[in-house]
């Protein structure tokens, strides 16, 4: 295909992991790989973790993976909780901060994680937007140094650590704080304040609802011991928590749903003489229900207090298809 027909990739400009400005130099590497992820989505984090598989396998073969982290909320951008999560996945050179979302605008960037292919000469080769086939990402690496003169460097094609199925990035994600609270219901958010909330009386799916007092911030609310957060959830749909307490947290999990419909909770929810609970220490995604039907969780701060980011809803085929 003609050059010509190929988009030419922006300039990037951002923030690294130490607050310095970092620009990307299209023309130092043979191939440039640009991963768009959100730091607060266990879609996105399942993306980077498989990414950095392929990225070891060919980072002496002039590829250049770069990580550009979507912060939709404010704490990710050049904090303690963004660089925790940047230590926990292994980032730290290659990591750009996207403040404001610029990048992700001058892109014309629609869903997250979003992989771009680009070439020394900054020409936009692929774009795999939403549903990403990590075996198809790899493919059009090895096409393109196969073209630049590559053969018997290039890793055998099949290996078993990057054999990973289909990621799809569908789901939705409700933003905690008071810079979005369109999850609250006949409540008055008051900025960066404590806050007594009250149950509405009436239901939605994907919304959160907070019940007792809690501490209002910028991206996330604090709840003490005995505050209580309530989640509905669709059928057939999986929930998620981006949370973290400095000295740890318990909390207790009740459901609406009945013995009759099928129901999985996460791989870390402890289920002991009929006390469901979760424990939430480090600042990560959490996994609450792994199937579900339409019901209604509560979730109470037993010991300790919790810091809660986003609540995200995905739907239970794309789980089934990272865990297993």
């Amino acid at each position: 295909m003609d050059p010509r027909e190929f988009t030419r990739a922006p300039t990037i400009s951002g923030i690294d992991t130490q607050g310095d400005r970092l620009s990307i130099d299209y023309s130092e590497n043979l191939i440039n790989v640009l991963v768009f992820f959100d730091p607060v989505s266990c879609h996105s984090l399942e993306a980077i973790e498989a990414i950095q598989l392929l990225s070891l396998q060919y980072e002496k073969l002039s590829v250049c993976f770069w990580f550009i982290m979507e912060p939709r909320p404010s704490c990710m951008y050049k904090s303690e909780i963004a660089q925790r999560t940047l230590n926990r996945l292994g980032l730290f050179s290659k990591a750009i901060y996207d403040v404001n979302n610029q990048i992700g605008l001058n892109f014309g960037l629609v869903d997250v994680p979003t992989v771009l292919i680009v070439d020394s000469n900054s020409f936009i080769r692929l774009k795999f937007e939403g549903d990403i086939a990590f075996r198809e990402v790899e493919r059009a690496i090895q096409a393109r140094l196969a073209v630049s003169g590559y053969k018997v460097e290039l890793p055998e094609l099949g290996e078993a650590d990057i054999d990973l199925p289909h990621l799809h990035s569908t789901s939705v994600m409700k933003q905690l704080g008071y810079g979005a609270n369109d999850y609250v219901l006949n409540s008055m958010v008051v900025p960066e304040a404590n806050q007594e909330f009250i149950l509405p009386n009436l239901y939605f799916s994907h919304a959160v609802y907070p019940l007792g007092d809690w501490y209002v911030g910028r991206d996330y609310m604090e709840g003490k011991n005995g505050s209580t957060v309530y989640v509905s959830c669709g059928s057939e749909e999986s929930v998620y928590l981006f949370a973290g307490s400095e000295e740890g947290a318990l909390l207790r999990i009740h459901t609406s749903i009945g013995s009759h419909h099928r129901l999985v909770f996460g791989r870390e929810v402890e289920n002991r003489d009929g006390l469901i609970s979760l424990k939430v220490s480090e600042f990560r995604p959490y996994e609450v229900l792994s199937c579900a039907g339409d019901s209604m969780i509560s979730l109470q701060v037993m010991d300790g207090s919790l810091k809660l980011y986003t609540v995200e809803f995905c739907p239970l085929n794309q789980l089934v298809a990272i865990n297993h």
